[in-house]
């Protein structure tokens, strides 16, 4: 619901905190702070959700000073708790002060939302930073010698020349091989994992209180306890599902490309609209289908909204929503985190696809790299990284749980941190329940096994919903398959404009050679490049 920057360590400069707050503005059109002291520079946006009304930006006694982006959704249960604390105002915001105060870092472990948080005393020069257990919320920070700088995006950072742009040779080649598994461009801007507090001694892990409950229960009370939102509604199990147990009428919002060839799309196997219909209809919400006027601007506004490089053109679709969503209301439900932390992706169906992690980048493709063989060397560093958590590629069950893994740790990262950039470029907060402590808590309790395409879920889902939506196979949000042309169109006069950009990463004889996509695959690797220039031409010229 917020935005907030800061540089730590420094004199502290009025004029810098001005220009934090007016870099996020869209994260926080309603009301904008700052505070600046000896040593520490600090902004702060606000989309006002929770007490709407006008307080004092940051939040501060003369010491300690919190910003906040985010939502307690058991704010008032914590109210109650500490009820020695003299509040003011009815926002969670204070109520996430006062239990850090009262409470210190394990307060953290009692909230129960989205959040990122930095806490600063300016007595001691100590500091909390801390993201919520799945990472919806982003904190990306830069660690000097003797001074600390963070914000919600990467641009404030960048376009104030608090921290220089530059590129990570590693990060680019990853996106450009597999940006779903790709977690930062940048070579000096770092992101605070999920589910981590951060001090200047180091990172720290925490882990949430859960309830006992079963999964629907759960899933109910982390729809509910969310202040009114609308809800993007594709007509899959997981949005449907939030359809059905959020208290109508909530304005929902499905994105509608028309009547497309399926045929050869890679994880698009359906038209949304008509389940959209029927999930919308039985749950009495009213439903909006959004349609692009102009599919290559938005395709456009898409790239340059993420401050990492693009990754799918699904972004599009989420950009596309937001922007209808934004006149109605200043939040969104949406059903990000069921697959990733409910086994439901297609291929880990298919056993051949699963025996390490090469098979799937092979599926998706990869633009062909200068200096390395991109999928042999990324598909060795994930298959190094499951194993140093512990899993084993060896067998049937060690090879989905190692994949489930990365899934988790990366692919979801990803899949976050785009939603959060798409919606919030038009001041829309996404909301997500699957990202509950309790709903996450028993999704990891299952066996992968038994667990595999999402039954556990589709099977509570099954108690209010349809069977044809319950049961409905996997199909990713919908993205425009007709906009091959806008993306050939756009890629080959950016390569024509800036080639040298990637000349350094990619092989350029045959990048130069790519000619109009003939499949759904080719397409992709046409968009990671042109998600790529952008990238490069929207930083290297600040």
């Amino acid at each position: 619901m917020c935005g907030i920057a800061g540089l730590i360590g420094p004199p502290g400069d009025a004029a810098l905190a001005a220009r934090f707050a007016a870099r996020l503005r869209h994260r926080g059109p309603d009301s904008a702070g700052t505070l600046v002291t000896e040593r520490a520079t600090l902004a702060q946006t606000r989309l006002a959700l929770v007490d709407p009304r006008p307080h004092p930006l940051p939040l501060s006694d003369g010491r300690f000073t919190l910003l906040f982006n985010g939502e307690i959704y058991n704010h008032r249960e914590l109210r109650k708790q500490l009820a020695g604390y003299p509040f003011t105002t009815e926002t969670d915001t204070e109520v996430a002060f006062a239990a850090l105060l009262t409470w210190g870092p394990a307060a953290l472990t009692c909230f129960e939302g989205m959040f990122a948080l930095f806490l600063w005393d300016d007595v001691t020069g100590d500091y909390l930073a801390a993201v919520d257990p799945l990472g919806v919320k982003p904190f990306v920070y830069h660690e000097g010698p003797g001074w600390f700088a963070f914000c919600s995006e990467a641009g404030p950072l960048l376009e104030t020349g608090v921290v220089p742009f530059r590129p990570s040779e590693e990060g680019v080649a990853e996106h450009l091989t597999a940006p779903y598994f790709a977690l930062s461009p940048f070579a000096n801007l770092r992101r605070l994992p999920a589910g981590h507090h951060r001090t200047r001694h180091g990172t720290t892990a925490y882990r949430s209180a859960t309830r006992n409950e079963d999964l629907l229960t759960a899933l109910r009370r982390a729809v509910r306890t969310s202040t009114p939102a609308g809800l993007f509604l594709s007509g899959g199990v997981d949005s449907s599902l939030l359809a059905a147990l959020a208290e109508p009428p909530l304005p929902a919002f499905t994105i509608d490309y028309g009547a497309m060839d399926y045929s050869d799309s890679l994880i698009v196997k359906s038209d949304d609209v008509p389940f959209s219909k029927q999930a919308a209809e039985a749950a009495g919400h009213p439903l909006t289908l959004v349609s692009p006027d102009d599919y290559e601007a938005a395709l456009r506004r898409t790239l340059w909204a993420n401050d990492h490089i693009a990754a799918w053109e699904q972004e599009v679709s989420q950009n596309l929503l937001a922007e209808a969503a934004a006149p109605h209301c200043k939040a969104v439900l949406v059903g990000d985190a069921a697959d990733e932390t409910h086994y439901g992706y297609g291929f880990l169906l298919d056993p051949a696809r699963i025996t390490s992690p090469r098979p799937l980048l092979d599926f998706f493709g990869a633009v062909p790299l200068r200096q390395m063989d991109g999928p042999a060397h990324f598909a060795a560093k994930y298959q190094a990284e499951a194993e140093a958590a512990g899993h084993r590629w060896t067998t049937p069950g060690g090879q989905l749980r190692a994949m489930s893994y990365l899934i988790r740790q990366r692919w979801l990262a990803r899949l976050l941190h785009n939603g959060d950039v798409q919606l919030m470029a038009h001041s829309v907060e996404g909301r997500v329940p699957f990202a509950d402590p309790t709903v996450l808590a028993l999704a990891d309790a299952a066996a992968p096994e038994e667990a595999l395409g999402k039954r556990l879920l589709r099977r509570a889902a099954a108690t209010v919903l349809p069977d044809e939506i319950a049961w409905r196979p996997k199909s990713a949000l919908t993205k425009n398959l007709a906009g091959r042309e806008a993306v050939h169109r756009l890629f080959r006069q950016a390569w024509q404009e800036r080639a040298e950009l990637l000349e350094p990463y990619v092989d350029a004889d045959r990048v130069g050679a790519m000619g109009p996509p003939r499949d759904d695959r080719e397409t992709g690797l046409q968009f990671r490049l042109l998600a790529t220039l952008t990238w490069f031409t929207r930083w290297e010229g600040i």
